[in-house]
């Protein structure tokens, strides 16, 4: 099953923090319903509504989706098949740490739609990273 990363509970000001930060990444593609269109300047209330839009790019070669569901939580989900060595998960959880110490937030790794289930948590107040058993 895919990989999620949370930051939650979020606010629009978190989103406001991180968006700089994902429109600029190379090769990023912004996706409505109609297709992809550019990437805007900010981010604003109309991304959390009912044509919920995508924003995509490869951190160390494993594609990252953000959703914009709710401006009180940030979500994006990652393939875990694309990892596929210590460089991509590396890239994968300094990304992590980028989200977590732009928002100032503990961000979480976790299986899909698992958001009280962390795989990996990320704690930007220590700047440390713990690794959780799974719940089965």
């Amino acid at each position: 099953s895919w990989r999620d990363i949370y930051v939650t509970p979020a606010s629009l000001d978190d989103w406001k923090a991180v968006f700089p930060l994902l429109r600029t990444q190379s090769d990023v593609e912004f996706i409505r319903e109609s297709g992809p269109v550019s990437v805007p300047d900010s981010i604003d209330e109309s991304f959390f509504t009912e044509s919920r839009p995508t924003l995509r790019f490869r951190v160390g070669g494993v594609l990252v989706v953000f959703h914009f569901f709710t401006p009180e939580e940030i979500e994006c989900d990652i393939d875990p098949r694309e990892v596929i060595g210590q460089a991509s998960l590396d890239a994968v959880l300094a990304f992590v740490r980028q989200l977590g110490d732009l928002t100032r937030k503990r961000t979480i790794l976790t299986p899909e739609n698992c958001s009280d289930n962390p795989i990996i948590s990320y704690d930007p107040n220590s700047r440390e990273f713990e690794y959780h058993e799974v719940a089965a």
